[in-house]
């Protein structure tokens, strides 16, 4: 199984507000009684879709109806891409933003926005690289069409890195905007682009396409990329002024991580309904994927934020970046309070802790 060899381890303008609906279910793993004093909290995501990967808790986790019981409503600005999140942030339009560590970094040392990473719902890389058949390894995609999200953004920074410490220069692939995992890989079903970076469930209902091919594995995709690649981050100001309403969402995310953990037919149970357009077989397969990769402990560990950090400054899209820590861009407190919270976790999980 991809990743047991570590520990048990997207301009505002055009952008769709995205308010998730009530809970319709509460599961058993969530807080029986609702707090009373109901916290309001705004978080930009990159995808409008509820992708097949761990993070698809940042939007299970209000129609499941955690978030209510935890005492927050969240409501979901859903954006195409880390630079529109980034944007959203910094406007103040949001409270935190799913963003990729290179562009925290690159914030706090070029710009000194006070931005910290306090959660995250996925941990490595789940990516591939699915080309069509005539490509027949890395190499080959020089000159080709690469469907992105958006320029800057996670999977195309990830792919450049990937493609890099394979010999392919960064500007090897014409890099075409497509936006989101699904109409990705509809493209190059649809044969319109050459190659495409997808988690493996985004990869799964064109797995049978003829024509195509993986030819970057998640395993080798993992071996070349850092193990952290993204955070939920927020302006250090609303970090402080939001504390409440954040550790509840952070409490939140960890419950639902851990239900998940234990219980994969739940999450399938609750994808198709959410994803109406995958299969419950291709959602089945990618929950046993899943096994062992949910963040039961928040998914924030300096120390893998570091080397992800040291990654990015060795690449030369950051030679001129000043170089800072992770723990400048880092804050542990939320993760550590969701842990007393929720309570400690013995069963294992992506991100442990004694």
């Amino acid at each position: 199984m991809f990743m047991k060899a570590i520990s048990r381890r997207r301009s505002l303008a055009g952008a769709a507000l995205v308010l998730l609906s009530t809970s319709v279910l509460t599961p058993a793993f969530a807080q029986e009684t609702a707090k009373s004093d109901v916290l309001e909290l705004k978080v930009a995501v990159a995808d409008a879709n509820v992708n097949p990967v761990t993070d698809s808790v940042l939007k299970l986790a209000d129609t499941l109806g955690y978030y209510k019981n935890h005492g927050v409503h969240v409501t979901i600005v859903a954006l195409e891409g880390t630079p529109q999140a980034v944007a959203a942030l910094n406007s103040g339009a949001v409270d935190l933003a799913d963003i990729g560590i290179d562009a925290a970094l690159r914030l706090r040392a070029d710009n000194d926005v006070a931005i910290r990473g306090v959660v995250s719902a996925t941990l490595g890389p789940p990516y591939l690289i699915v080309a069509k058949s005539d490509i027949a390894k890395a190499d080959n995609l020089v000159g080709r069409t690469f469907a992105i999200a958006d320029n800057g953004s996670l999977d195309h920074n990830l792919t450049q890195q990937v493609l890099a410490s394979m010999g392919v220069a960064r500007d090897g692939p014409r890099y075409v905007t497509i936006g989101a995992p699904a109409a990705r890989v509809q493209a190059l079903a649809a044969g319109q682009v050459d190659a495409t970076t997808v988690s493996y469930g985004s990869f799964l209902p064109i797995s049978n396409t003829p024509g195509l091919a993986v030819i970057v594995s998640p395993e080798d995709f993992f071996k070349a990329a850092p193990i952290q690649s993204k955070f939920l981050a927020g302006l250090e100001p609303t970090l402080k002024d939001k504390h409440e309403a954040i550790q509840r969402f952070v409490d939140a995310l960890v419950d639902i991580s851990r239900h998940y953990d234990g219980d994969a037919p739940d999450w399938v149970k609750a994808m198709t309904k959410a994803r109406d357009d995958l299969s419950e077989a291709n959602l089945t397969a990618t929950s046993k994927f899943l096994v062992d990769r949910w963040c039961v402990n928040g998914c924030l560990n300096v120390d893998y934020i570091q080397k992800t950090a040291d990654f990015i400054y060795a690449g030369p899209d950051f030679k001129d970046v000043r170089v800072i820590p992770a723990s400048d861009v880092t804050d542990e407190s939320f993760v550590k309070g969701a842990i007393a919270d929720v309570g400690a976790y013995k069963d294992g999980g992506i991100d442990a802790r004694p």
